[in-house]
């Protein structure tokens, strides 16, 4: 059985729009850096995070599988997301806010104040610093 732990490090807005919703980029280490794209209307966001991360366990899954195992327990694999509850809290408030931004820009009314939080969303990260573990 073959263990492997994924850090999620960063969440990156690259397209946003009222009509599509956002894409995402989702950074994350597993020993090396890696990205997948995630696309998602906004509109159940605890779906999108739950998601997410079956999204990157089953690309972890396909890039570490053993073809010819010999022993019927080399043919599983695990992934494990580090502080996966803290990832997924912190997750589910960065697409809240993204779904809060994507209803207000359903209801701007001047052009450029719309194409000014249009490009202010283009920017939007988040970023998942791993809790530092303290002796005391």
């Amino acid at each position: 059985m073959k263990c492997i732990r994924v850090n999620v490090n960063k969440i990156e807005v690259d397209d946003f729009s009222v009509r599509d919703g956002a894409h995402l980029s989702i950074f994350f280490d597993d020993g090396g850096k890696k990205c997948l794209k995630y696309s998602t209307q906004l509109s159940n966001i605890d779906e999108d995070v739950k998601n997410i991360l079956i999204k990157i366990q089953v690309y972890e899954k396909s890039q570490n599988k053993v073809l010819d195992a010999d022993d019927v327990l080399d043919g599983f694999i695990s992934v494990l997301v580090e502080n996966e509850e803290e990832v997924m809290c912190k997750m589910n408030t960065f697409l809240c806010r993204l779904k809060d931004e994507h209803s207000r820009l359903k209801s701007h009314g001047s052009h450029s104040g719309y194409m000014e939080a249009l490009n202010r969303m283009q920017k939007k990260c988040l970023e998942i610093k791993p809790k530092t573990i303290r002796n005391i």
